[in-house]
């Protein structure tokens, strides 16, 4: 189950002895064990009643704290943070944790397996993995069995709308359609979505508008998100694709007073291009809709359906013109010969009414 889901579980009171909580996405993981622990201490809790383990505890020890009485606290809640039981076991690596869950030394995998399936009613054992659990462990298939799961898969632009919606839920916004595509497209842009960030930036947002105002335009999207260097990047592209060239060099300019690395605004700028050169050339080929985004790299259609207008506005002669310019600024900067003046000519070519 994902992190949603998990929500809907805690709020019905369909709850559990035992949870991991597994994946490369750490914003989730953090959330999810915020709402387990406001769930099983609906008035609040302590230092004293949570423990919190090292994933390196061998099965003896954890087995021994799972059965141990809690005496300050009405549930002996442990967290283990990155479950070494869980992972997938490296060749050559004979540490102690992995010797106890091999089929060699049963016993104590045995006797951890069996509490797994009669768990003593004051204990709630909650496992933390900041990748994905080897599923093919006996271990884990047993714990299977008797746990909930949540999978905490990274996030990107394609996806990123199930946690747009329900963070809008949280601070009681709406997102007009002109700003949720802007949304979208400058989540496209990034290679990976901060979702830390994202989440603070959205509360600031919700401040910043205050009760009464409900919906969320593009103008106050772009006040709002306008210190993140990607949405610089990703709005001087969008400049770009309107033509309009004082725009475009502000932002240009803005990247590098921010200490933006040369390389990095070549490389954003050099992906969009190349990205408008490939949808323009598939269209005349006769290549549309989800054929054409599967090439492209882009899954959501309302992205998509942007990047095939946007294309419109360039001819075929100055895309081309612009990336293999932008392919000789990429390696003059990258031997430190690329002068900024060479990145405008290029931007202001691209901003030309062919």
């Amino acid at each position: 189950m994902n992190y949603g889901e998990l929500r809907t579980k805690l709020k019905k009171g369909d709850m559990s002895q035992l949870y991991m909580l597994a994946g490369e996405e750490d914003y989730y993981i953090a959330r999810a064990e915020k709402a387990l622990l406001a769930a099983i201490f609906p008035q609040g809790y302590g230092a004293e009643d949570v423990q919190l383990v090292d994933g390196s505890i061998s099965i003896n020890e954890l087995i021994s704290l799972i059965e141990t009485v809690p005496f300050f606290s009405p549930k002996n809640v442990i967290i283990i943070r990155d479950a070494v039981l869980f992972k997938a076991q490296k060749k050559g690596d004979d540490g102690e944790e992995n010797k106890l869950v091999t089929k060699k030394s049963s016993s104590p995998e045995v006797r951890l397996c069996n509490l797994f399936a009669n768990m003593p009613d004051f204990s709630i054992v909650i496992f933390e993995l900041r990748s994905k659990p080897d599923k093919r462990k006996k271990v884990y298939k047993e714990f299977a069995k008797y746990a909930q799961i949540m999978e905490a898969e990274p996030v990107k632009s394609y996806n990123i709308d199930d946690w747009l919606q329900g963070k809008l839920q949280e601070i009681h916004k709406n997102m007009n359609p002109e700003a949720h595509g802007y949304f979208l497209r400058a989540m496209s842009m990034m290679d990976n979505i901060p979702l830390g960030f994202l989440d603070k930036e959205m509360d600031k947002l919700a401040l910043f508008m205050g009760n009464e105002q409900r919906e969320i335009t593009r103008e106050i999207l772009v006040q709002v998100f306008s210190d993140i260097p990607e949405i610089d990047g990703f709005a001087m592209n969008d400049a770009i694709g309107q033509h309009d060239v004082k725009k475009a060099l502000f932002l240009f300019q803005k990247q590098q007073d921010k200490g933006v690395y040369i390389v990095a605004i070549l490389g954003q700028l050099t992906y969009y291009v190349r990205q408008m050169w490939q949808t323009k050339t598939l269209l005349q080929k006769g290549i549309r809709d989800s054929a054409l985004g599967k090439v492209i790299g882009v899954n959501h259609p309302f992205i998509l359906k942007k990047i095939i207008r946007e294309s419109q506005n360039f001819s075929e002669r100055v895309l081309k013109t612009a990336f293999l310019s932008l392919a000789e600024a990429d390696l003059a900067a990258k031997t430190g010969r690329c002068h900024p003046a060479e990145v405008e000519a290029i931007i202001i070519g691209l901003c030309a009414r062919d």
